[in-house]
């Protein structure tokens, strides 16, 4: 009788080890699924900052370049000026 509770026992605790195993990939699998997910979502906001950053980099070498050549137009606007002044009354 001691030995039939044995075996039913040590069944027992084969069958929960097995399903702690299953558990135990189940679990590896999901955190493995959610690291994959995880670094899918890092890349695309990598690519998402990266696209923003040449974006706004765009603009402001756009800005740059009109506020610069307005400043250079309005040099020479202005030397103009005082160069045709002073030829005027010299």
């Amino acid at each position: 009788m001691v030995e039939k509770e044995n075996n039913y026992l040590k069944e027992k605790l084969q069958r929960v080890e097995e399903e702690k195993m299953k558990l135990e990939l189940h679990v590896a699998d999901v955190v493995d699924d959610h690291k994959i997910k995880m670094d899918a979502m890092r890349l695309k906001i990598r690519k998402i900052r990266k696209y923003a950053i040449h974006t706004e980099a765009w603009y402001h070498y756009a800005v740059g370049s009109i506020g610069t050549l307005v400043a250079v137009m309005i040099v020479f606007v202005v030397a103009f000026k005082f160069y045709s002044f002073n030829v005027c009354f010299n």
